[in-house]
């Protein structure tokens, strides 16, 4: 009997000293009883902001993810989810930076949203999404705790309102109807000139927004024409400007064809432009049709000027994205093995920067890796809509599961070179170089192109590689230059970046620039 106490005491002994598995807190997401249908498929994904986050005034988990202080988010795909089948968040859900049970003690705000229609890098866009209201989940010592989170809410697309000087204008597209098997339509936000004159014939400015924006902006650039002054009141009361809509199911477009979005520069060029060249008093001549935009929007007006100029005059383009693939922001695709490391040990490849006023220099706030990371989560298989993804979308081939081909692993960063040998075709400085008599003219004549030297995103070291690929071409081929009016330019503009550009006065001069333009080339009598 003694002999089998001794026994007892010492397996519990040794199951004591075995290591215990983590408490991880509980995490459940529920329809409301409100939500009386099954839902889905789609992706839902829970999002937690901790209490001593330094977010600021930013306290609504789903408006995350948070490039200033990562919070841990949490996404599983559900091929529905029913109000008596509550669906569980563990360890099984991709997870950013960490698993559930890997959570620190605390207090967090938590919030859920299910994603089943995605036709825009705003899943708010959409029509028929899911969030809950924000709940707490407090984590004791031991990593219990509790939370369940209830799906009440459900987007609604948002409403083009009457406002003064903007016309709403959307066409159905047969193009991209039949590519994506599903209806589509083109949209634009029709600002009209000061002082409009309906008998009168008007030039047209096409806007392209950049990442996330979309035709809504029109009811910002009307109130900026009406309060504009100078050079900027003289072209307002010459032009109409439109403000085109970029968005897909993949993020923007760049309103370049791709295998991923389909014709979507055809759409624009032979659907949407021809409808509102027929609605509108517009000249339908390319010097009557220049292009603007900035980021996103400006690598989409530098496309469509350089591939449609049987459509298009000049464009005035500023910090687009990636111009040069040997600089994607940071990385050479080509060359380098690894879209994550650059090389050294002290840290990852960064993707965004920002200026310190407390050091007055500018600080590295995002790397690639966490950045592909959270996307990841938002959507796998790049299916997020945020920006890598849309990248992928646009410049990349289709996968087995007709997905955006990755460029690279998001888990090691590995760069798949067969994936980045496709993405030559949409390599804005390689077409110049392999085609300079076709590309260096419209260069130097229609292309005004400004970025920061300091760029947030370091867009400016793509552009410097094709302005020295563009010099070197002048010099090396004078023949193509020699015949062509240089009235373009490539300018990368010292101490600014992605958003202070604006202040510069090369950015500021942009309206005399295009009056000049208009009045040069104004079509003959």
């Amino acid at each position: 009997m003694v002999n089998a106490r001794n026994t007892l005491l010492l397996l519990a002994s040794l199951l004591c000293a075995l290591p215990q598995a983590a408490a991880a807190p509980e995490i459940t997401v529920a329809l409301a009883p409100s939500i009386t249908s099954p839902v889905g498929p789609g992706r839902l994904v829970v999002f937690l902001i901790a209490s001593e986050a330094a977010l600021g005034e930013r306290t609504v988990p789903i408006d995350g993810p948070f490039w200033e202080s990562e919070q841990p988010l949490f996404g599983v795909d559900v091929p529905s989810m029913k109000s008596d089948a509550p669906v569980a968040i563990d360890d099984r859900a991709d997870s950013y930076p960490g698993k559930p049970s890997a959570l620190k003690p605390g207090r967090y705000r938590a919030q859920a949203r299910l994603v089943s229609h995605c036709q825009d890098s705003n899943w708010k866009r959409s029509a028929g999404n899911l969030f809950s209201d924000p709940k707490d989940l407090v984590i004791d010592a031991s990593g219990n705790g509790s939370v369940r989170l209830e799906l009440k809410h459900e987007t609604q697309p948002p409403k083009r309102e009457p406002t003064e000087g903007v016309e709403w204008f959307e066409i159905p597209s047969d193009l991209l109807t039949s590519f994506r098997h599903e209806p589509t339509r083109l949209r634009a936000g029709v600002v009209l000139p000061l002082e409009y004159d309906p008998t009168r014939k008007y030039a047209a400015i096409y806007r392209v927004p950049g990442f996330g924006g979309d035709d809504l902006d029109a009811t910002h650039a009307a109130r900026e024409r009406a309060e504009s002054t100078g050079a900027a009141r003289d072209l307002a009361k010459e032009t109409f400007l439109i403000v085109l809509n970029p968005e897909g199911p993949n993020g923007h477009t760049l309103f370049a064809d791709s295998a991923n979005n389909g014709p979507c520069s055809r759409a624009l060029t032979e659907e949407l432009i021809p409808a509102l060249e027929k609605r509108f008093p517009l000249v339908a001549l390319p010097s009557r049709r220049i292009l603007q935009g900035h980021s996103s929007g400006g690598w989409s007006t530098l496309w469509l000027a350089l591939t449609k100029p049987d459509v298009f005059g000049a464009t005035w383009s500023t910090s687009p994205d990636p111009v040069d693939f040997r600089k994607f922001q940071t990385v050479n695709i080509y060359d380098d093995t690894n879209f994550y490391s650059g090389g050294t040990p002290a840290s990852d490849r960064p993707s965004f920067r920002e200026f310190d006023r407390a050091t007055g220099k500018q600080r590295e706030v995002m790397t690639i890796r966490r950045e592909a990371r959270q996307e990841d989560v938002l959507g796998p298989n790049n299916t997020s809509g945020q920006q890598w993804d849309s990248w992928f979308a646009v410049f990349g081939p289709r996968d087995q599961a007709g997905n955006p081909a990755a460029l690279f692993d998001p888990v090691t960063g590995t760069i798949d070179p067969d994936i980045a040998s496709k993405y030559r075709a949409y390599d804005i400085a390689s077409l110049v170089r392999a085609d300079p008599a076709r590309y260096l003219p419209l260069l130097r004549q229609n292309v005004h192109l400004a970025v920061g030297e300091a760029d947030s995103f370091y867009l400016n070291e793509a552009v410097a590689l094709l302005r020295a690929d563009a010099q070197r071409l002048e010099t090396s081929t004078p023949e193509l230059a020699k015949p062509v009016k240089a009235g373009g330019s490539i300018k990368i503009i010292p101490g600014l970046d992605h958003s202070t550009i604006f202040r510069s006065p090369e950015v500021r001069a942009t309206p005399a620039e295009m009056l000049e333009y208009l009045r040069t080339h104004a079509p003959s009598p």
